[in-house]
């Protein structure tokens, strides 16, 4: 999906998400919580110096020890400012990967509609340990999809996808209605399958030096060993040193090839392309009406 933002309101969002990424990363050194960019922000970084133009997003990433120190002080150094959604926290989100929800502002991609009241965001992509043995790393992975395809089926609103789906995609939103009625009815609150997911990515937890994002569409191509990951090393973006792994290039080439250097055609960029974006969402205490 991708959305014509206009320049106010990307730069806007830049400078929010930019302020929440200084507060995570005060928080994180403070904690000796380690994290990475990757994905589009790193790509960012390499390639621009800063955010992708067209980008709507922060992409951040950490192992599960380092996410689990994070869980700890989350309420303490974030609960007045931020929302966590998460599958080991409070507030549940549509998948697996967590994200750092800015309070008082609102975000509402598609497929969170109805069902996710999230402000302006940052992805956590958790890295899990994984079989060190390729053919059997590849059907785990296969596995632990099976689980987040189902999760993400139950709970998101793919029909508003439909506007621009090509007839492929319409089928396969079509297929996801049918699961999400049927998830309703045998595990509406997405408990039972959360819990099937949550123990089958931690079969491996500590127990390989192989790593992937579990549940991301590209996890097999973003396989990387510890010693990729460490020591983090620092780049510019905009006016902050945005830290990513030791091993960035090789990460960057196994996502997006090797001309990832190379601007994408207008036709093949993607963003989050939100549904409602809100920057200040006034307070009940503001307005007199009861929850934003």
């Amino acid at each position: 999906m991708y959305k014509e933002y206009t320049q106010e309101e990307l730069t806007r969002l830049h400078r929010i998400m930019l302020d929440m990424l200084r507060d995570f990363d005060r928080i994180c050194r403070k904690h000796k919580i380690r994290y990475f960019a990757i994905d589009g922000t790193a790509l960012g970084a390499v390639r621009h110096k800063g955010y992708i133009p067209w980008d709507d997003d922060i992409d951040i990433a950490m192992l599960r020890p380092d996410y689990n120190r994070l869980l700890s002080v989350y309420k303490e150094e974030f609960g007045d400012r931020y929302t966590l959604f998460s599958p080991e926290a409070e507030n549940k989100y549509y998948n697996f990967v967590p994200i750092l929800s800015k309070n008082n502002t609102r975000m509402i991609v598609p497929l969170s509609k109805d069902v996710f009241d999230t402000g302006i965001f940052i992805d956590i992509f958790l890295y899990e340990n994984i079989p060190d043995d390729r053919a059997l790393a590849d059907r785990y992975i296969d596995k632990c999809y099976f689980w987040r395809n189902i999760y993400v089926m139950g709970r998101a609103n793919f029909e508003l996808l439909y506007p621009g789906a090509t007839a492929g995609q319409k089928i396969k939103y079509t297929i996801a209605g049918v699961v999400r009625k049927i998830m309703s009815r045998v595990d509406p609150d997405g408990n039972k399958v959360r819990r099937m997911y949550m123990k089958q990515i931690m079969k491996y937890a500590g127990k390989t030096k192989t790593y992937t994002v579990l549940g991301d569409p590209y996890a097999k191509d973003v396989i990387m060993r510890r010693d990729e990951f460490f020591p983090i090393v620092r780049l510019p973006f905009e006016d902050f040193d945005m830290p990513v792994m030791n091993q960035y290039l090789e990460n960057l080439r196994r996502k997006y090839g090797e001309d990832y250097m190379q601007l994408p055609p207008k036709e093949k960029r993607i963003n989050h392309c939100p549904y409602i974006l809100e920057f200040d969402v006034k307070q009940p205490s503001d307005t007199g009406a009861g929850g934003r």
